[in-house]
């Protein structure tokens, strides 16, 4: 709308100074040269009107609001995204940005047990609407080197200083959740709103990564170890326990063994290795000693 105002403005002079130009040519004397002058001050007095209404007319783009100023005071007008009008060459319209903004920052703290601690912090903020005013008054549009970068530096160093540098680790979401709200209140006074706050990166020195890989590696061992230790007593027990049912079933027998038992386990085992054929030779338990076999079976006979 602007540009069209003054291209507009712009085709009138030049159609005003062609219409002195032509009739000036035309005419004699001093008399007849002002009366042709007279015929361009209509085209001069439109393009005066339109340059006033050029000069009357903005426009605030969306996710902005535009914040009037009168001789570079506050009036405490702000615009809402569209076209306005405005007191010209008086006022003017400063935008506001009131859209999510993203800002990245590198932090270098200790931790508490003075380790040094490097910190990527990501903070997604707004500033609001509703006090736009406010926020040109106060920081002059320049909030991100005023107040956000100064309260995101001291939020990493309060909330690092509070947990040792594996707590930062370990506690990762803690620690992040601390920072976002220190930023929240630090922010908040001068009417600009969190969106949400990341940890992107915990850094540490090389020398303490070394220390930690060290103290992993010796703790995989000392568990390792600790296991072995667990499994070889289990064994040693299951060893003791089989020992003791052994021994136990092996008394349980020997109770049970009865003179008729060990003469019945005899003849089970001559009946398994037995050929069919006599012995020729009886070992006898007396004085005798080896008689032949055929002598034992008369014996037995008179017997009966």
């Amino acid at each position: 709308m602007g540009g069209l105002l003054f291209f507009v403005f712009v085709v009138i002079c030049l159609l005003g100074a062609w219409r002195i130009f032509v009739a000036t040519k035309a005419v004699r004397g001093d008399g007849q040269i002002t009366a042709s002058l007279t015929h361009g001050i209509p085209f001069f007095i439109v393009a005066v009107l339109i340059f006033i209404f050029w000069m009357s007319f903005t426009t605030v783009d969306s996710g902005y609001r535009g914040v009037v100023l009168r001789f570079g005071a506050v009036t405490g007008r702000t615009l809402e995204p569209g076209p306005h009008l405005i007191m010209p060459f008086l006022e003017t319209v400063r935008p506001i940005s009131v859209q999510v903004q993203v800002e990245k920052l590198d932090s270098q703290a200790s931790s508490h047990d003075l380790q040094v601690v490097h910190t990527q912090v990501t903070l997604a903020y707004f500033q609001d609407p509703c006090c736009v005013t406010d926020i040109w008054a106060k920081l002059n549009d320049d909030a991100i080197d005023r107040v956000v970068k100064p309260a995101i530096q001291e939020a990493i160093k309060a909330q690092t200083a509070q947990y040792d540098a594996e707590q930062l680790i370990a506690q990762r979401a803690t620690v992040r959740n601390g920072i976002e709200q220190y930023v929240r209140d630090r922010l908040a006074a001068h009417h600009i709103d969190v969106d949400a706050v990341s940890i992107t990166d915990f850094n540490f020195s090389e020398e303490y990564n070394r220390a930690i890989e060290a103290k992993v590696t010796a703790q995989q061992n000392a568990l390792k170890a600790e296991n072995d230790l667990t499994r070889i007593k289990i064994e040693a027990e299951q060893k003791v326990a089989q020992a003791q049912a052994e021994a136990k079933a092996l008394e349980v027998q020997k109770q049970q063994i009865t003179p008729e038992l060990l003469q019945l386990r005899t003849i089970e085992m001559m009946q398994q290795h037995w050929d069919g054929h006599l012995p020729e030779v009886y070992m006898g338990s007396g004085q005798g000693g080896a008689l032949p076999m055929i002598d034992v079976l008369k014996a037995a006979g008179r017997s009966k």
